[in-house]
């Protein structure tokens, strides 16, 4: 396999049955633990988090939510919500994990990752942060989902927003009330980029569109809501955003077509 290849063999038959496997567990699991949750007096003690200085690193930030949360969970039971939270976010955490990143913190209904703090090049930063969050759109959209449909839970939409650039990762807050977050222009952008993007889609801000292999810049779309605001420095040039649409086949399919495609080129339909 050309060693510029688009994406990577990482999304393959064993690894998303793993992953498969670790929700349907999770959703059962949930099933019988939330039907009888004991009364609590106070707070549960969280674990002492030492806080230390920043470090300036560059990573991709990715951001993941559902849209409407609030007012669609509004209609249901706080044990149903607490159910799609617990499956939800455990599956997102999971998926980056397998891919070598970090959460850096939970938004709510949502999670916030930061990718490539391993990785030296930009375009290796770039290739595992796309394939997170396809990986993270295909088990959101095959598996996860529709199981908790079936279950009589609602058809939530959920949100993937991506950008990379040089943040600070420090711990914020005081001694046993402190949590780590990536701060710089990146993250925020890829917090704005999770909120315009398309029900069930992926946006991206321009450095990491950038940073993607050619081959996969034919599935950008150039975003135009007027909320997005950036420019570049100094300068009245327009700093992008993305709609990205490239997405997973089966993985079975998709390392039967790297097998075969020894070109390494991904040709849009």
């Amino acid at each position: 396999m050309p060693v510029n290849f688009p994406l990577s063999r990482a999304w393959k038959p064993s690894r998303y049955e793993k992953i498969q496997k670790f929700a349907l567990n999770l959703i059962n699991r949930n099933s019988r633990v939330l039907s009888d949750i004991p009364d609590a007096r106070k707070m549960p003690d969280l674990e002492n988090i030492k806080i230390g200085s920043a470090k300036r690193m560059t990573v991709a930030v990715l951001f993941f939510d559902f849209k409407d949360f609030t007012n669609i969970t509004s209609r249901i039971s706080p044990e149903q919500t607490l159910m799609i939270l617990n499956v939800t976010t455990s599956v997102v955490m999971r998926i980056v994990k397998e891919w070598g990143g970090a959460v850096e913190k939970h938004t709510g209904d949502g999670v916030m990752a930061v990718i490539g703090a391993d990785k030296s090049e930009n375009i290796d930063k770039a290739k595992s942060a796309i394939e997170i969050a396809m990986a993270i759109q295909y088990l959101m959209k095959n598996d996860i989902m529709p199981m908790l449909v079936s279950k009589g839970f609602p058809d939530l939409k959920f949100r993937i927003g991506i950008e990379m650039g040089e943040v600070l990762i420090s711990r914020i807050g005081f001694h046993g009330n402190s949590f780590l977050t990536a701060v710089g222009s990146p993250a925020n952008r890829a917090s704005k980029a999770e909120g315009l993007a398309r029900p069930n889609g992926i946006a991206i801000g321009e450095n990491l569109a950038l940073q993607l292999h050619k081959d996969l810049r034919q599935f950008l779309e150039k975003g135009d809501d007027p909320s997005w605001v950036w420019h570049y420095e100094n300068s009245q040039k327009t700093y992008d955003y993305f709609h990205y649409s490239f997405e997973w086949c089966d993985p079975r399919e998709w390392l039967e077509f790297l097998s075969k495609n020894v070109s390494g080129y991904i040709v849009k339909k």
